[in-house]
């Protein structure tokens, strides 16, 4: 939803690694082919294949073969349909899930690249934070009253991220979805991890605490060996 107008525009082929379950185990696919047919995008090789749950335990199992067969199908993918442009989940450290993706993403179109001497242009965006064109080489979509309360209408539609909206439209007023920035992806935003925790890793600590988890997730256990395993992968 965050880049609502620009998939109107552009009508990508969308691939998702989970089915948006999270900690409820209730997938939320049908509500996202939904949103898809209505903008005209198409679900792509890779759609929900695992529930949030399941690429949590990947993870804490350290099976960071699947991440570089995913990375891998995902660049034959690309190649396959003639991609020349990747936007997907920036890192930001809240959940491991969305980091991990940003991790497939980038060693598929480093894989395209070295495999065919063809750039693929890639760009992250925020998830979790507002959306500022800060970055040189953004793309910047302004949208318009119309266009925002398209874009609105569509997340409000989307029964199960439903409160997750209307919490943001609370916090942040309904203005500050009316630009999507698109940014230049880059794995160094990894490097901050190496000096200070992810979010994900302070909320694991507090589920722990609550006894909702036996486990937590941390970056250089189990996220770093999938960073390794993929650029190694990529060549």
């Amino acid at each position: 939803m965050i880049v609502y107008h620009w998939m109107e525009a552009h009508h990508p082929i969308y691939c998702c690694l989970t089915d948006g379950s999270g900690g409820a185990a209730t997938s939320r696919l049908s509500s996202t082919t939904r949103l898809l047919n209505t903008i005209g995008a198409s679900a792509g090789p890779i759609y929900g294949r695992y529930s949030d749950r399941h690429v949590y335990r990947l993870l804490l199992e350290r099976r960071v073969d699947v991440f570089v067969g995913l990375a891998k199908e995902l660049a034959s993918s690309l190649e396959e349909a003639g991609v020349d442009c990747v936007a997907g989940d920036a890192v930001e450290g809240f959940n491991p899930a969305h980091d991990v993706c940003r991790l497939i993403i980038d060693g598929a179109v480093l894989m395209v690249r070295r495999r065919t001497g063809r750039e693929v242009r890639n760009y992250d965006f925020l998830l979790d934070g507002l959306h500022e064109p800060s970055y040189p080489g953004s793309i910047v979509v302004r949208l318009d009253d119309v266009a925002l309360e398209r874009k609105l209408a569509a997340a409000r539609a989307y029964t199960e991220m439903r409160p997750e909206v209307e919490g943001a439209l609370s916090r942040y007023g309904r203005q500050a979805f009316a630009m999507e920035c698109l940014r230049p992806a880059g794995t160094s935003l990894y490097a901050r991890f190496e000096h200070e925790r992810p979010e994900y890793e302070h909320h694991g600590e507090k589920r722990v605490t609550e006894g909702r988890y036996n486990e937590i997730i941390r970056y250089r256990d189990h996220v770093r060996p999938v960073i390794n395993a993929i650029e190694d992968a990529a060549g």
